[in-house]
């Protein structure tokens, strides 16, 4: 799943940053956008395969009834390439929020032609405290399946609560349950020593892997840039940038 730095810093542990990148883990993340936001990220070259570069862009649009967002990620290069558009509808009830993403998955291999499928996303978030959030999201919930094998998209599901311990620092803990592979348990820690940096690192079970990512904003600009390691594959390097007026 193509991820923008800003996700991808804290190994995916973080699930509530209340910003336009979350919303395709998370989508009741988008309830809590009250602007309009915008970011794009491309990873060139994940574990070291330019094959597999990935990108995308993401902009949310909060109306009077319910926060929306829209999505383009595409992944793999002219001989196969992966491209998911997808809308979110996000609300807050109180201190409980709520969220669905829609997603178009089309497929192309050359030599082999075009599938796709739609898959569906479903998410509740709550408050317990000033501190503490925590969330359930349920991804490709209805099972979709693509070409003719009828392969079935990635199914997940993710549970993490997130902790402001300082008005500097948070860490977060997720657990990701993919139906085809075991349990994965991510750990991520964010911090700001000043208000125009912050840092994430991050750690995750099954894969075993390290996580880091710097940010860097001016204003209602960030840039952003993370890494993550792979025992056997390599580094994965991706760059973002978002904005918000």
């Amino acid at each position: 799943m193509p991820e923008p730095p800003a996700v991808y810093a804290d190994g995916m542990s973080s699930l509530f940053a209340g910003d336009v990148d979350f919303f395709m883990l998370n989508p009741s993340a988008a309830a809590s956008i009250q602007s309009l936001h915008a970011s794009v990220f491309y990873s060139p070259s994940p574990f070291d395969l330019p094959q597999l570069s990935n990108g995308g862009l993401a902009i949310a649009v909060p109306t009077e009834w319910f926060e929306t967002g829209y999505a383009v990620t595409s992944t793999g290069y002219s001989l196969y390439k992966e491209l998911t558009a997808t809308a979110v509808f996000a609300r807050s009830f109180g201190i409980i929020s709520g969220g669905c993403n829609i997603n178009y998955n089309h497929l192309r291999i050359e030599g082999y032609g075009d599938a796709a499928a739609v898959g569906i996303d479903l998410a509740v978030s709550v408050q317990m405290s000033d501190d503490i959030r925590w969330g359930v999201s349920l991804l490709n919930i209805n099972r979709p399946s693509i070409g003719r094998e009828k392969e079935l998209l990635p199914q997940w599901y993710l549970t993490g609560i997130t902790c402001q311990f300082l008005s500097t620092a948070s860490v977060s803990f997720t657990m990701i349950k993919d139906v085809m592979y075991p349990l994965s348990v991510r750990t991520g820690v964010k911090f700001s020593p000043i208000d125009i940096i912050d840092f994430q690192v991050g750690v995750s079970s099954d894969p075993s892997r390290y996580y880091a990512g710097i940010g860097i904003n001016y204003m209602s600009l960030s840039v952003r840039y993370s890494m993550a390691t792979h025992a056997d594959l390599g580094l994965t390097h991706t760059i973002g940038l978002s904005f918000s007026l």
